[in-house]
């Protein structure tokens, strides 16, 4: 299998050279042959979207690559959407994955092509919880066995729901809202997971869902972790805010293996689930 090290959003920082070093080694162990993407340490000024957009079709149009493991984060991987050649990923046997700022690149694959991507994020095989992690990835990841029951979900309202996964990183997702990359949510379930952000913030995110109509065509919200307002403790809880926003008659689920914890697992985006 073949896989590539990929960077749609902000540049990586120096000092992080050493982690993609170790992951590229870490990732060859399991068998992998890894190619690094000349763009993930490069200087904001120098990037372009428009050369980031190549270096990524570059990797979709090679026959041998399995994966496209997207490590970056921040803000800009929207910029790459109007620069993919969709009818060449949909024709691919590559698979991409990311999480966080890269929800904007997995749900406008989705949208465009109908092709499934990961919500994954690669680097936490070398974290706190690398090595159940990295068992995790050889036994789920890499062979294609990602499934719900690994998420040890848990109801908060209603006791099932079923549809498409679609969403992700809840500011990172709106960032699609009124472009041509918004998927239809139409009997989905609405995945929601954030790093920052406090009870301020996700309210307006929430409200603004809300005022978009997407809780009258879900059949269901699935939450992640939310990572500043659980370390805080701020109150409300998410748990709390969702179900004070949203129709009482919407099943809300949750689990703490999406999201930026270390010990995140991942979901495919545009699988149809059940969870019960």
């Amino acid at each position: 299998m073949k896989a590539a090290l990929v960077a749609c959003s902000d540049p990586m920082l120096l000092y992080q050279q050493d982690d993609i070093k170790q992951l590229k080694m870490l990732l060859e162990k399991e068998g992998l042959e890894v190619v690094v993407s000349p763009y993930l340490f490069e200087r904001f000024e120098n990037l372009t979207e428009q050369n980031k957009a190549q270096d990524l079709m570059e990797y979709f149009r090679d026959p041998e690559m399995n994966f496209l493991f997207d490590v970056s984060g921040g803000d800009i991987a929207n910029s790459v959407l109007s620069e993919l050649d969709y009818d060449t990923i949909r024709e691919s046997r590559a698979t991409f994955c990311g999480y966080s700022d890269l929800t904007t690149v997995l749900n406008a694959i989705y949208t465009q092509t109908g092709c499934e991507t990961i919500n994954f994020q690669v680097r936490n095989l070398l974290y706190d919880d690398a090595e159940v992690e990295r068992i995790y990835f050889r036994e789920h990841v890499l062979p294609g066995n990602v499934s719900a029951e690994d998420l040890d979900c848990h109801f908060l309202r209603g006791d099932a729901m079923r549809g498409r996964v679609l969403g992700g990183n809840i500011r990172c997702f709106l960032k699609l809202a009124g472009t041509p990359f918004w998927p239809k949510l139409k009997g989905a379930v609405l995945l929601l997971e954030a790093c920052s952000g406090g009870v301020m913030k996700m309210t307006t995110y929430l409200h603004q869902l809300k005022q978009m109509g997407v809780f009258e065509q879900v059949n269901g919200i699935l939450l992640g972790t939310f990572s500043e307002m659980e370390h805080k403790q701020l109150i409300p809880t998410m748990a709390e805010l969702v179900q004070s926003i949203v129709p009482a008659t919407l099943p809300i689920a949750a689990t703490r293996y999406i999201g930026h914890e270390t010990d995140a697992r991942a979901i495919v985006i545009g699988r149809e689930y059940s969870f019960d």
